[in-house]
């Protein structure tokens, strides 16, 4: 009888190839440097043809940024979640906590991940590209909340948000960095902790 492959099987498959390519080509990100690795390289030291790499990802940018970091609609998800009850600057640092906890559970990955970006020009330009969306897709979520008339409360949300980002990269900078040091989400924390925000 020919034995066939379920599709969660084919599912949990696909996820174990995607997770070790994107592990060898971070590794190989991290200590070589972005620009200086090739698809080739990649396949090589993972024992796999090029073809099959380009079955997993369209390009060595989308190894990097995946699937995994959140888009604009989850954020603002998020987001709404810690509004109620919580001041709008205190919800945006229980947003960004609870992503860095996540991060905080593959402490390998993300640090390399981080690491890359920060240090390769253009995949920044990208991550900044989604610092953006998230700005776009959080302003409404937050304005309405701050009691002011327009145009100021829309001011304050933008420069709100644009801080919270910041506080964000400047613990993730850090996190990454470091060796063992303390988590991303203490750091996040200890970050935000160094804002004050009137009335929020």
């Amino acid at each position: 009888m020919r034995e066939t492959t379920t599709p969660g099987l084919r599912m949990k498959t696909r996820q174990a190839v995607t997770q070790a390519l994107t592990d060898t080509a971070l590794e190989l990100f991290d200590t070589s440097g972005f620009d200086q690795v090739t698809v080739a390289d990649i396949v090589a030291a993972a024992g796999i043809s090029q073809r099959s790499f380009f079955r997993y990802f369209s390009n060595k940018e989308d190894v990097v940024f995946g699937d995994r970091i959140p888009s604009a609609e989850e954020v603002r998800a998020e987001l709404l979640r810690h509004l109620d009850g919580n001041p709008p600057w205190e919800a945006l640092r229980r947003t960004f906590r609870a992503a860095a906890v996540q991060m905080d559970e593959d402490t390998g990955h993300w640090k390399r991940a981080t690491r890359v970006i920060c240090h390769t020009p253009g995949l920044r330009a990208r991550y900044l590209e989604k610092h953006l969306a998230w700005t776009d897709a959080l302003v409404p979520a937050i304005t309405p909340r701050l009691g002011q008339e327009a145009p100021e409360a829309r001011l304050m949300t933008q420069t709100m948000i644009n801080t919270a980002l910041g506080c964000f990269d400047v613990a993730l900078m850090r996190w990454s960095d470091g060796d063992p040091g303390p988590s991303l989400a203490a750091l996040v924390d200890d970050v935000f902790g160094f804002v004050r925000f009137p009335d929020a």
